[in-house]
């Protein structure tokens, strides 16, 4: 295309961005093991609508062979990981063109080898930092402490290779997936952001009933020997960053790319499938799926499969606190999510019998799993294939019941104030987010039940009071869910927990306030915490009649 030429008056689309095109030859052509031609290069052609016409962006074989001087004065801030600071346009990065003919692409590794690079610290004690080829190689950013414009990079992508005295193997551990020393510190300032920023802000979503807060300690400080869960972890930030902010797509996709290249091969792998720092880095890319689709019941579901080996192969391993466990109760609340809003049942593969189901005395966090692990077998109920007996929604109805009587003093909140003309919903001000989530289940499981209870007659007089109660009940449920949210808006998750309520019941509202109340909601939690929430609201107001 690079010959092409097209005519003066030639007329374009419009388009609403500018547009990048990305030569993807070198990739494939390693996927199939075929030799590049020598003097290939790599470049990826940003195109403005100030570009008269492709043709002329194609027509030069130059490519970038540095960073501008614009975008290397734009380093992010050490010291600023919020959001705002992230989103701003100033911080956006692009992708650099590669024309050394010995580099490769992150994405060209067969043998997923890693990439050294030395830091100025590393160099300073005379000994490599070895990260993985998603952490450096071709990244779409450049810090400015290791590069300035018109100066030649300190390294080049692939000019180095590992060996195997640089990883631990051992019978426990897979070979190949860890290093004998942690990459610490960083090579570059934007990948410390990346981490600061999923610890600072992502991993509380995760830690939600953990006490010792796993995903938020552990797993940063384990992902330094482990280049696979680091991946996950700056896959994660960057992908979130591009949602909530001008943040370029392309940096998680790299990252992500890098990471599901080890994991994909590890599916297959006993041993390996029982290794909790894999399954920490597969529950961390189902919570970057959960911000990829649409919260409209027609998710794609691309990591299912490898979460679902992942999880089934837990069983095998007692639930005895650590890192295992904690992923276990996010992997079990990530699957309830994607089987609610795509209203199917609950995967075998978080069926466990030793957790703990009984009312008696416990920690707070406790009650909280209790719930969710209850909630769980309401959408297995309610979504099954199987019809099953009145009898099993009774035992549901008075476990749930029995749960909430006997629940701790702990979860009553510290304020509440009913909904009145200043307040589309009600007011709960709770202190900890794990009584939150354990209510948050309660009423989720609740709204289905009442959805799906067997003695709604089929037919007669009683049809329709029966469904205007039920309708009533679901809305009830609904605008708890909201109003916990709006009551505690600092805590990401509840938004994701509205949002099921009101995506999949949202409909049984009349009042425009109300509405408008809900669409905003939806609003939010797209725009401020990632979750894809468009289509949501367009299958509301079709349902309201709006359009």
């Amino acid at each position: 295309m690079q010959n092409t030429t097209f005519r003066q008056a030639q007329r374009w689309v419009g388009t609403s961005g500018e547009l990048r095109f990305l030569d993807e030859t070198r990739e494939l052509m390693s996927l199939y093991n075929h030799e590049l031609p020598p003097d290939y290069t790599q470049t990826v052609t940003p195109w403005t609508k100030d570009t008269e016409s492709p043709a002329e962006t194609f027509a030069t074989d130059e490519a970038y062979d540095g960073v501008s001087a614009a975008t290397s004065n734009n380093v992010l801030s050490r010291a600023d990981t919020t959001v705002n600071a992230f989103a701003s346009p100033s911080k956006r990065r692009m992708v650099v063109s590669v024309t050394d003919n010995a580099a490769s692409s992150v994405l060209s590794s067969p043998d997923m080898a890693l990439t050294r690079v030395e830091s100025r610290t590393s160099a300073a004690l005379g000994e490599p930092e070895w990260l993985g080829p998603g952490l450096t190689s071709e990244l779409p950013f450049h810090s400015q402490d290791q590069f300035s414009p018109g100066t030649e990079r300190s390294w080049r992508p692939g000019t180095s290779q590992h060996t195997d005295a640089d990883y631990v193997t051992s019978p426990d551990t897979p070979g190949r997936l860890y290093l004998k020393t942690a990459v610490w510190p960083l090579g570059t300032v934007e990948e410390a952001e990346l981490l600061r920023y999923y610890v600072e802000h992502l991993a509380r979503s995760l830690d939600l009933t953990d006490p010792d807060r796993h995903f938020r300690v552990a797993v940063p400080q384990r992902a330094g020997t482990c280049p696979t869960l680091l991946n996950a972890i700056f896959a994660l930030s960057a992908r979130h960053l591009s949602r909530v902010g001008d943040y370029d797509p392309l940096v998680g996709d790299r990252y992500h790319t890098e990471c599901l290249k080890h994991l994909i091969p590890m599916l297959d792998d006993s041993t390996a499938v029982l290794d909790e720092n894999l399954l920490a880095s597969m529950i961390i890319l189902r919570n970057l799926e959960e911000i990829e689709v649409p919260l409209s019941g027609q998710s794609g579901q691309s990591h299912l499969l490898g979460a679902q080996i992942f999880m089934e192969a837990q069983v095998r391993a007692t639930l005895a606190g650590g890192l295992r466990e904690a992923a276990f109760w996010v992997g079990l609340r990530q699957e309830i999510f994607v089987a609610f809003v795509n209203q199917r049942s609950i995967l075998p593969a978080t069926e466990r019998g030793d957790v703990d189901r009984s009312f008696d005395t416990a920690a707070d966090h406790v009650w909280t799993c209790r719930m969710v692990m209850l909630c769980a077998d309401v959408i297995r109920y309610c979504f099954s294939d199987n019809d099953l007996p009145t009898r099993t929604y009774r035992e549901l109805v008075d476990s749930i019941t029995e749960w909430d009587s006997r629940k701790p003093s702990t979860f009553t909140p510290i304020y509440y104030k009913a909904a009145d003309a200043n307040s589309t919903f009600p007011v709960f001000w709770y202190l900890r987010e794990e009584i939150m989530v354990g209510l948050q289940h309660y009423h989720i499981a609740q709204l289905l039940l009442s959805a799906h209870n067997p003695k709604v007659p089929r037919i007669g007089p009683g049809r329709a009071a029966a469904l205007r109660k039920m309708d009533e009940e679901i809305r009830e449920h609904v605008k708890v869910l909201a109003g916990i949210c709006q009551s505690n808006s600092d805590i990401a998750p509840n938004y994701t927990y509205a949002a099921m309520a009101i995506t999949i019941a949202g409909d049984k509202f009349t009042e425009p306030t109300e509405q408008n109340a809900l669409l905003h909601l939806l609003d939010v939690c797209d725009k401020h915490h990632a979750h894809p929430t468009g289509r949501a609201q367009d299958n509301l107001k079709a349902a309201w009649g709006w359009t």
